[in-house]
């Protein structure tokens, strides 16, 4: 994946939550793309133009976040779980990282930045911010 293609997805069910996170994230320079459904999010991981980063929500019907993130992982995805109960029981479970929500805006993006490859040229990125 060539740096100036890297772009953030965010995958949660309710669609108020996606669209506000998408929001956040563009409002900071950071190009970004919302799905309510992981089987979608699943497929986009194997698209032509795949997430360099992606948001999950932990718990989705038919496909977790934490299963979500795994299958990133196989393909060299980095990501991000996000969710309302208490993070330390997930501790053991997955290698990612994990935000408790409600979170503060700056904590997301400070996350996410972690991750943005240096030299990213984000502007150019193919994908406008859409939830």
């Amino acid at each position: 994946m060539s740096l100036h293609h890297w772009w953030v997805l965010v995958v949660d069910d309710d669609a108020e939550v996606n669209s506000l996170i998408v929001e956040m994230l563009c409002d900071a320079g950071i190009v970004a793309r919302g799905l309510t459904q992981a089987r979608a999010a699943a497929a986009m991981l194997e698209s032509s133009s795949p997430p360099g980063f992606i948001i999950a929500d932990l718990t989705m019907p038919e496909i977790t976040g934490l299963d979500l993130l795994g299958r990133a992982e196989q393909h060299g995805i980095n990501g991000l779980l996000i969710t309302a109960a208490d993070p330390r029981r997930l501790a053991a479970r997955s290698s990612a990282p994990v935000m408790r929500k409600p979170f503060e805006v700056d904590e997301l993006i400070r996350a996410v930045e972690q991750y943005r490859p240096q030299g990213c040229a984000l502007e150019e990125a193919p994908i406008a911010c859409s939830a």
